[in-house]
């Protein structure tokens, strides 16, 4: 499994956790629903500030976000 398989699989656990839609998630993160939905599939490598972006949407640390 990949880097960005692995961290798909931490936001889409986050995103559970929520009870949010992928959607929802997108907009609280402020991007796109089709790049986030990649992200979360693991197809998409990331900036840092898109790494800062989903922290902060999701209200978490961003060390949190590799603890795979």
């Amino acid at each position: 499994m990949t880097i960005q398989e692995k961290f798909g699989n931490k936001i889409k656990e986050l995103r559970f956790a929520k009870n949010i839609s992928q959607e929802q998630a997108a907009l609280n993160c402020g991007l796109d629903r089709t790049h986030y939905q990649k992200i979360e599939a693991g197809k998409k490598n990331l900036t840092l500030s898109t790494i800062e972006k989903i922290a902060k949407g999701f209200e978490v640390q961003i060390l949190e976000l590799f603890e795979f």
